[in-house]
């Protein structure tokens, strides 16, 4: 192996892994939705937005769409002083079936 092929070997695949959006939260905006389609269909994508642009709405609903598509469950970690924000924000936009675990256990299925 050349240090050319080396180097191809190492390049990442630009392919999709994912699969089309099956919800979309009716109040997004258009770029946060160009965002969670985008997210959705590649599978493998870092949803880097700024301070205030509805990081927290855009996780939920990728979150949502696999927990739609593979009817599993799905687990979003992040520090307990933001925990609340996913709570409020799931509720505003009509998602109930989430929940926190401070100790892992949980009461819905």
């Amino acid at each position: 192996m050349n240090y050319q092929e080396f180097l191809r070997a190492k390049k990442h695949t630009s392919g999709e892994y994912g699969f089309d959006p099956v919800w979309m939260p009716k109040d997004s905006f258009d770029f946060q939705e160009a965002i969670i389609t985008k997210c959705q269909k590649k599978g493998r994508y870092g949803a880097f937005a700024d301070t205030g642009l509805g990081k927290t709405l855009i996780q939920i609903a990728l979150a949502y769409n696999v927990a739609l598509k593979t009817n599993k469950n799905v687990l979003i970690l992040t520090p307990l002083a933001v925990a609340f924000q996913f709570l409020n924000e799931a509720e505003r936009i009509g998602i109930d079936d989430i929940e926190q675990s401070k100790d892992g256990k949980f009461t819905k299925k």
